[in-house]
């Protein structure tokens, strides 16, 4: 399991086309949209952390709806997959792998968003508030890889792609990543308090404000990842009864 581990974080950086746009984008929407928007000086500081939070929650989210549905399903249609179990190596250790993987490169968007926001735009918190809601985020980001398993179930790359890309920008929008959800009309806040991007950026800017844990926000998200689960095992469950 070690050795597929290192072989995976090798292939990571090889092949490291949707670690870099996973991270950039969103990097260039935070200065983008925090160097554009005329805002008074008081609001200037809660806005560029807020929208810290908001762009890391798109970062984190862009590697569990696009980049981990596409890996696992590209192995089985490769044979990747029947190889590997061919090897002493079990499913649950190859599923635990590619999660090992997806929570790495959480680590390097959150380090290096949280370091540009802070250089470039000022962001200041206290060493703990910096580690714990970094923290948060990794552990709650980890909720929607069951999104991607759930979409692994396609079994098709170009299917996988086109819902998992419908629901990362829609949810991102919904959510108040894109836009502070107190600027929303009325019923789209009443959306955007039930999507799970937006509990997931919540749950780390409460604390980065210097609030007690959000276990609403926590409960939100540990819900959504046992529905999806629970979606997944179903469907792959009715597929092997078929065959």
């Amino acid at each position: 399991m070690n050795y597929y581990l290192k072989t995976e974080i090798k292939l990571l950086f090889r092949k490291k086309v949707y670690l870099v746009l996973s991270i950039l984008l969103p990097l260039a929407f935070y200065l983008l949209f925090t160097s554009i928007l005329d805002l008074p000086e008081a609001a200037k500081k809660p806005f560029y952390k807020e929208y810290m939070y908001s762009m890391t929650a798109f970062s984190l989210t862009s590697f569990c709806l696009m980049q981990f549905p596409i890996d696992l399903i590209n192995d089985k249609t490769t044979g990747w997959y029947k190889n590997l179990m061919r090897t002493p190596l079990q499913a649950y250790q190859y599923y635990m792998v590619k999660i090992f993987k997806m929570m790495f490169q959480f680590i390097l968007a959150i380090v290096l968003i949280f370091i540009v926001a802070h250089v470039m735009k000022g962001v200041t918190m206290s060493t703990y508030d910096w580690i714990l809601s970094g923290f948060v985020l990794w552990i709650g980001a980890s909720t929607f890889l069951t999104v991607g398993v759930l979409l692994s179930q396609l079994n098709e790359i170009q299917k996988a792609s086109s819902i998992g890309n419908i629901l990362y920008l829609g949810l991102a929008i919904l959510g108040g990543l894109w836009f502070p959800v107190s600027q929303f009309p009325e019923w789209m806040r009443k959306i955007a308090y039930i999507t799970p991007t937006y509990h997931l950026k919540q749950i780390a800017y409460d604390i980065g404000k210097g609030d007690v844990l959000n276990c609403v926000s926590l409960f939100v998200l540990l819900i959504y990842s046992i529905l999806f689960l629970i979606a997944a095992l179903i469907i792959q469950k009715r597929r092997d009864v078929d065959i």
